[in-house]
């Protein structure tokens, strides 16, 4: 089984780390994974070649690239591919790989791995998606929560054409992870968001809660982890949040598990989510979670089980929920075991047997 894994770059995001776990969870025993980057080199690279994928770089480092098929179709045909696999519904990126497999033989099976939610931050993809089903080029969109193939259906989508393959993480990871060696301030208790710097993230609301929570308490420190997060837009939100002292602006970080063993609550703020990767990570590494209560994060959290739901740009009530795990430690506690229950639910080996079966599906057909 030979898998060509398209992605947009290497940066650190959700849709890569997952990624990552399917090829480390698949590769070996007769499966083989390519990795083709549309755009530069990023952290990502040196970690698929470590998982065993081969790596192809810039392959249309510009939107408009008339070459990129012709190249994709080389990579396709010098590696005997059987299965195309597209993250996310990449704007020409989509395009290129369909195309490339378009003009292979034997074609090979083709699917977009979703991550995406249709009209947020991603544009609206979804008559894309629905053009590409309808005339053959795209075979199977994999969806990784049930709220986000219900919307995609609501946009046109055949849900025969729809399959929901949960996001999967190497659980162990979380659960005995190496010490991170970012420098915080001792005797604060630490609330993180791990979060890309991005409009579907809603930093504002999060901003105003803790700044509400600083007015009333101040033995905690707020640490937001992810790519954009250490970037002057943010340090001036924060700054102008009155939290310069109080908040560590951490950027990208390859040690997130180290970072979360040390954290008192997990928060997520987003106003729109398509599965909740970094909660699911929380939740593996017994963080007791606060998230806003969006469709897909609440098949991860069933509130007052799991972790604690709020109503989505509400500062008032995100504040309230933070200060009562910060207050009620039995409460925490209860949470911490009720989310490793959870997430041991999300294993990368699951996800990879769901894959798996889906690829030899395929195969059979074609």
């Amino acid at each position: 089984m030979r898998v060509l894994i398209v992605t947009g770059d290497l940066r650190v995001g959700g849709a890569e780390k997952t990624a990552l776990e399917l090829v480390r969870s698949m590769e070996g025993g007769g499966r083989w994974f390519t990795v083709a980057a549309l755009r530069g080199r990023g952290p990502m690279g040196s970690e698929f070649i470590s998982a065993g994928a081969r790596l192809h770089e810039n392959v249309a480092p510009r939107r408009f690239q008339p070459q990129a098929p012709l190249r994709l179709r080389r990579i396709i045909r010098d590696g005997g591919i059987e299965t195309v696999i597209v993250l996310d519904p990449l704007r020409n990126g989509l395009f290129h790989a369909l195309a490339a497999s378009s003009l292979s033989f034997p074609r090979p099976a083709r699917i977009c791995w979703c991550h995406a939610w249709p009209g947020g931050q991603a544009g609206n993809f979804a008559p894309a998606l629905r053009d590409y089903l309808r005339t053959g080029l795209l075979d199977v969109v994999v969806c990784v929560s049930r709220a986000q193939r219900r919307r995609l259906v609501e946009a046109g989508l055949p849900r025969r054409r729809l399959v929901v393959i949960p996001n999967g993480i190497d659980l162990e990871r979380f659960a005995a992870p190496k010490p991170s060696s970012l420098p915080l301030p001792s005797g604060k208790r630490i609330i993180v968001q791990v979060a890309n710097a991005m409009p579907d993230k809603d930093f504002p609301t999060l901003l105003a809660a803790v700044a509400a929570l600083a007015g009333r308490r101040s033995d905690f420190h707020l640490l937001l982890v992810g790519r954009g997060t250490d970037g002057p837009e943010m340090t001036q939100a924060v700054t102008e949040a009155g939290l310069k002292d109080l908040a560590t602006l951490a950027g990208p970080r390859d040690d997130v598990a180290g970072i979360l063993a040390r954290a008192a609550v997990f928060v997520l703020s987003s106003a729109r989510e398509t599965f909740g990767l970094a909660v699911l990570e929380a939740m593996a590494a017994g963080v007791p979670v606060v998230a806003t209560n969006l469709p897909a994060l609440a098949e991860l959290i069933c509130q007052g089980r799991d972790g604690l739901l709020v109503g989505p740009g509400d500062p008032a009530a995100l504040a309230g929920a933070l200060e009562l795990l910060l207050d009620d430690e039995p409460l925490a506690n209860r949470l911490r075991q009720a989310a490793r229950r959870r997430a041991a639910e999300f294993s990368s080996a699951r996800m990879a047997g769901r894959f798996e079966r889906l690829l030899r599906l395929l195969a059979r057909r074609k």
